[in-house]
């Protein structure tokens, strides 16, 4: 009787709690899309601010990055380089002749890469009192409301942006979109060859 009494207890307790944990949840979401929006883009015109915003979103919902905006946000990436190091030594053989040996091997050095700059550098705290957070929060709660319809096919492939004074490597493998502001937004492929895709499917 008692574990059915438990049972129940635990049912009630989840039931009322679920809207509290979503809530949290979606409070979450919106305050790390903003923060993102704050520093990637918070002095961007609007629609810098809302094309950095969809990136966001739709790598979570691409399948090859976390799926939540939070994970996105807080991504990192751990890269590794190997080099070969040689170094020489002296043997001598049994009749005492001396001859140098030379052995190589491999070294592996490992460092981490966010993937928003800012989640790895020592930036200023937000003030929440300034108009780029009132901007940064606006376009993430219209962004998570589904609005801002005329950004998003523009955009709806975006995944990748870079500031314009860099020169990445990566970005010769995507498709340009635009430029907009101080920064160039690119998806992983051309839309004609997307749409060729779905449609063979």
């Amino acid at each position: 009787m008692n574990k059915i009494l438990s049972i129940f207890v635990a049912i009630i307790a989840l039931t009322v709690m679920a809207p509290g944990h979503a809530e949290d949840k979606i409070n979450r979401e919106l305050t790390c899309l903003a923060q993102n929006i704050y520093y990637e883009a918070g002095l961007e015109v609007e629609e810098g601010r809302v094309a950095v915003g969809l990136v966001t979103i739709n790598r979570s919902n691409s399948g090859r990055y976390p799926n939540s905006i939070c994970g996105v946000v807080n991504q990192k990436t751990a890269i590794s380089k190997s080099h070969t190091v040689t170094t020489d030594r002296v043997q001598y053989d049994a009749m005492g002749r001396r001859r140098v040996v030379t052995d190589r091997h491999q070294v592996t050095k490992t460092h981490t890469v966010c993937q928003f700059s800012w989640r790895c550098e020592n930036v200023k705290r937000i003030k929440y009192d300034s108009a780029r957070w009132a901007n940064s929060l606006d376009v993430a709660q219209e962004l998570l409301a589904g609005g801002y319809e005329e950004f998003r096919d523009k955009y709806r492939d975006a995944e990748y942006f870079h500031e314009v004074h860099i020169r990445p490597s990566w970005a010769r493998q995507k498709h340009r979109i635009t430029r907009i502001g101080g920064h160039v937004f690119y998806a992983e492929r051309a839309p004609e060859f997307r749409e060729l895709t779905l449609a063979q499917q």
